[in-house]
């Protein structure tokens, strides 16, 4: 798994630095994410297969006051960490791994980000969704996400060798009587497990 760290410029361009070559010594921590899925629509779907391609973990500036909260589907399309105030964003490349949420149900998650992380604050989270694939009653169903990503603000801190799990819960929810489906982040039932939520890992292969 490659991880690729992005920091802002006064101009606002990305910079691309290679994994580790960050100035300070603070050491680091091993971080994992976890996908969970809160149980609403999801009762209704056979399968919904969710692929992603890529997690930021956005950091988080030493004064920054932070509250949780979802972020809306009003991205702005650039490649700089749109985290406000904070010092960028580190990326994960997931490799497009599909994690059918009718196995993750409730407290069950599935890990799909085990890496390092710089010790240190961070603010939220962002998926990139690379395809999603809903199926109720035997027949497909247009299952949407906005913008292709999914993102929350959750304040969490990582110690210098401290290992963290980080569960990012996903809903889905039906649009209307016309039919068709959106996924959005659960900020409720995310966060870091143990303190802010509960859960029961199961393995990848449990979520066909």
């Amino acid at each position: 798994m490659r991880r690729r760290r992005f920091l802002k410029t006064s101009t606002g361009v990305g910079i691309v630095l290679l994994a580790g070559c960050a100035g300070d010594d603070t050491g680091t921590g091993e971080f994992r994410l976890l996908i969970s899925d809160q149980p609403m629509a999801i009762e209704e779907f056979d399968s919904l297969d969710v692929t992603l391609s890529s997690a930021r973990i956005f950091q988080a500036g030493d004064d920054e006051e932070l509250t949780s909260a979802v972020v809306n589907d009003t991205v702005n399309e650039t490649e700089e960490g749109e985290d406000g105030d904070g010092e960028g964003f580190v990326e994960f490349d997931i490799d497009n791994v599909t994690v059918d949420l009718t196995t993750v149900k409730g407290d069950r998650a599935v890990s799909v980000v085990e890496g390092e992380l710089e010790a240190g604050r961070y603010s939220g989270i962002e998926l990139r969704v690379a395809n999603a694939e809903g199926v109720v009653d035997g027949e497909s169903v247009d299952v949407m996400v906005p913008s292709d990503r999914l993102r929350i603000v959750r304040p969490f801190e990582i110690g210098a060798d401290e290992e963290l799990d980080f569960v990012f819960d996903i809903t889905v929810i039906q649009k209307g009587p016309t039919g068709g489906y959106n996924l959005l982040p659960v900020i409720g039932k995310s966060g870091v497990a143990g303190d802010d939520v509960e859960v029961e890992e199961v393995e990848p292969e449990e979520t066909g």
